[in-house]
């Protein structure tokens, strides 16, 4: 009995060829001798281009003229900060400011009244810059029903019972208070 032999196909023979070539060439890269200051600047501008690893480690640094080199040609952080320059002028005075803050408050009678209103001004020399209030008692039965600055000195405010209690409950009015310049 006589074996049939099979010519390969086209794209058998096309792939063969491609793959001796590909290790050919590695294998040609593999035993180039480079001759000793056969590389140049031409060389290490297109090893730079193609291959930033070569580039990286072309270049030694007895390799380059003292002095030929410029900040641009360093990493970020790699060269040292020279002297420090002469201060510029003073910019512009700011906004005013605000000095000796403080926080006051007043607390009405601890009762069962229906409602209660309670109002508080800053020190003299002092100006409001904010401020609330708060129940203390009577929960949840009471309510603060309005609380604002009055003027640019004094904050309001006014709670009322939402249902009757015979709960004793307080009303605090708080001020945030400072020397404005």
């Amino acid at each position: 009995m006589r074996i049939p032999i099979r010519r390969p196909s086209p794209a058998l023979v096309i792939s063969c060829i491609a793959l001796a070539i590909a290790l050919g060439g590695t294998g040609y890269a593999t035993v180039l001798q480079v001759p000793r200051n056969s590389v140049g600047a031409a060389q290490l501008k297109t090893a730079a281009v193609t291959n930033k690893k070569l580039a990286a480690n072309a270049v030694t640094t007895a390799k380059v003229l003292n002095g030929s080199l410029v900040p641009a040609d360093f990493r970020s952080g790699s060269v040292p900060a020279g002297p420090a320059g002469p201060a510029g002028p003073a910019g512009p005075a700011g906004p005013p400011g605000l000095s000796g803050v403080e926080r006051v408050e007043t607390t009405s009678a601890n009762t069962s009244t229906t409602s209660k209103s309670v109002f508080l001004a800053c020190p003299t020399g002092k100006r409001l810059i904010g401020g609330g209030a708060r129940v203390t008692g009577g929960s949840p039965r009471v309510a603060i029903l309005t609380s604002y600055p009055d003027n640019d000195n004094i904050w309001r405010a006014s709670a009322a019972e939402t249902t009757a209690t015979a709960s004793n409950w307080t009303l605090t009015v708080y001020s945030i208070c400072a020397t404005t310049t």
